[in-house]
């Protein structure tokens, strides 16, 4: 599958590349949880830092949030409607298109459970 992936600016300094653009190629039929991994999210893919904490959340195109990743955690967090094959969300173009929101210093588990349903 096809991705195209895109990510907040974290500092000024990181603006020059904005939205980060990438697109990349992963094996078909990946849970969002191993293709999240296999595109190195967290890490090395988002930028670290200073002080070791930092959240994001992975969207879709059309913003619903599918994961939540910290750089203090050592694999994403997958959400409800990140269950099942990370390919069933491409467009018709055959292009899975995720952004990274960059949440600062929240709290992950915080920004986690406000996500959850209900």
């Amino acid at each position: 599958m096809r991705i195209l992936l895109t990510r907040d600016s974290v500092a000024a300094g990181d603006d020059a590349d904005a939205p980060h653009a990438e697109t990349l190629t992963l094996p078909d039929h990946l849970d969002t949880p191993a293709a999240l991994t296999a595109l190195g999210l967290p890490r090395p893919r988002l930028p670290l830092i200073g002080g070791g904490r930092a959240t994001w959340v992975v969207r879709t195109a059309d913003g619903t949030p599918l994961a939540v990743l910290a750089q203090q955690w050592p694999q994403p967090h997958p959400l409800p409607a990140g269950a099942g094959p990370l390919d069933r969300l491409a467009g018709t173009d055959g292009t899975v298109r995720l952004h990274v929101d960059y949440r600062r210093q929240l709290d992950p588990e915080a920004e986690y459970e406000r996500l959850l349903p209900g």
